[in-house]
């Protein structure tokens, strides 16, 4: 309702400029408004009726963009699906979420076969889909507020994962407190790589909510990034940490105009602080960190980087309509400074996740998202972020965060990407093990890296194992897949 809304005000505003751009083409914000309306009606056509559910599953394109859109005015939920899951990953997020139909690009149809179910089926780029944007248009009914718009699946970094039941009034939380707080205007134009079956689609949602140009990039390379940034013109991008590592190292980097650029926001992984004063310094531009996740909003804290008095390390304040609270096991308040679980409530909290009421019920208590995030939250408000509660190694009865040792790690000259994990241990029960990238230039030793975390952790915090690795491997969003770095692990009977 909200999406429809946007939408149909800006082309009354200014039916010519550009809404949404890909590297194909724009359209205008008429088009914009036409065209769902048509696809909308199209939706409604294929035999969805308010409550259903439709599979998307395609790369960045500016289609999707609209899909999204259209079932705003439909009152039909879009089921985003990572193209790139293997099969049997698709198969369960199909079958868990029930789209009564499946639009998917032709490579990932072929690839992905019968995974996707034996209902409707449109490939984009086929006659059928186009003659979806011929539909003759109609009035459709108005969806409620607390119907459900999407089923974000979360990213799955430990396990199978689950649908997030986002509501339009979450959708319309998200990105309404996403445009106060980063102060979009319909001047800016938001370059994002990202991919949109991520819940970080909200904050391209907030920019096209607040009237600005949202240009979706099929495929991320740093190369095309910075060239786009130039082509057109854009004020603002949404990148995760690796990716922005990447546009800093890019040759190109030092010859691109970065002028138009008044932020750079990133989120979606910790940001090591050697790489966040690099993007400070060379951007130019003030970075912002935003901190979320699909259940909450997705975004429920931001703040800039570029004010002195503000620590680097911190996640920022609650947004606006954004409770917070650090709560300890029990659900209890706990003072300023002292670590337990990062608590969120408001609008932008999920329903509850997808065909799965035991889950939702050990996620949400007395209306407050359990995010699983261990932090704790400065007299100033500023929210710290320790690790996350299932990541936590116990050795010897004492917590070790891998996310403490992975900064020690990660500011040692020559590391490009750290990922600390557990590994079983006879004597301790658990040790910490890490994972280290190093540049293609400087390769720092196993004794030095030893030393850094030596002079700055305690004895029990330090890894008992240093492991080189071509690549830490991690998800779309950009966090780490810690289950597979256990495996290579177990394999390599690395754990001692």
């Amino acid at each position: 309702m909200w999406l429809a809304h946007a939408v149909r005000r800006r082309r009354q505003l200014a039916p010519g400029a550009t809404a949404v751009a890909d590297e194909t083409r724009t359209l205008t914000w008429q088009e914009l408004d036409d065209r769902t309306d048509a696809l909308a009606c199209g939706l409604r056509d294929l035999g969805l009726t308010p409550g259903d559910r439709f599979a998307v599953v395609s790369r960045n394109r500016l289609e999707v963009v609209e899909l999204y859109l259209a079932a705003a005015k439909a009152g039909v939920a879009v089921c985003p699906v990572n193209p790139t899951f293997p099969a049997p990953e698709v198969a369960h997020i199909v079958g868990n979420a029930g789209p009564a139909c499946v639009i998917a690009d032709p490579s990932a149809a072929a690839r992905l076969g019968d995974a996707l179910g034996a209902g409707t089926r449109v490939l984009l780029d086929s006659p059928r889909f186009a003659a979806l944007y011929d539909t003759p248009r109609r009035a459709l009914p108005l969806p409620d507020p607390d119907d459900v718009f999407a089923v974000v699946h979360t990213s799955a970094t430990s396990g199978r994962a689950k649908g997030v039941a986002l509501t339009h009034r979450a959708i319309a939380a998200g990105y309404t407190a996403t445009v106060a707080d980063f102060g979009f205007t319909p001047d800016d134009v938001l370059l994002y790589p990202c991919p949109l079956f991520h819940g970080s689609m909200v904050v391209g949602l907030a920019l096209l909510a607040a009237g600005g140009t949202l240009v979706v990039q099929g495929e991320f390379t740093p190369q095309r990034f910075l060239a786009d940034v130039e082509r057109f013109a854009a004020t603002t991008a949404f990148l995760v940490p690796s990716m922005i590592r990447f546009v800093l190292r890019a040759k190109a980097f030092a010859a691109t105009d970065l002028s138009s650029l008044r932020e750079v926001i990133f989120g979606g992984a910790p940001m090591p602080e050697p790489l966040l004063r690099e993007a400070l310094e060379r951007f130019g531009v003030p970075v912002r960190n935003s901190y979320g996740l699909s259940e909450g909003g997705p975004i429920a804290t931001a703040r800039y980087t570029l004010d002195g008095d503000t620590p680097l390390t911190s996640a920022g304040r609650m947004l606006p309509g954004c409770h917070i609270e650090i709560l300890d096991e029990d659900g209890r308040p706990v003072p300023y400074g002292e670590t337990g679980e990062v608590c969120v409530r408001g609008d932008g909290v999920m329903r509850g996740y997808w065909n799965d009421p035991g889950a939702s019920a050990r996620s949400i208590r007395d209306g407050r998202l359990r995010t699983g995030d261990l932090g704790y939250m400065d007299p100033g408000g500023l929210i710290h972020l320790v690790d996350r509660r299932g990541d936590v190694i116990v050795r010897g009865g004492q917590n070790v965060y891998p996310a403490e040792i992975e900064r020690v790690l990660g500011e040692v000259a020559g590391v490009r990407d750290v990922a600390v994990v557990a590994a079983p241990s006879e004597e301790w029960g658990q040790v910490p093990v890490a994972f280290v990238v190093v540049d293609g230039g400087r390769r720092p030793t196993v004794p030095e890296l030893f030393g850094a975390c030596a002079a700055q952790l305690g004895s029990y915090k330090r890894p008992a194992a240093v492991h080189f690795a071509e690549e830490i491997p991690r998800n779309a969003a950009g966090k780490v897949l810690r289950r597979v770095l256990k495996e290579r692990l177990a394999t390599a009977g690395a754990g001692r």
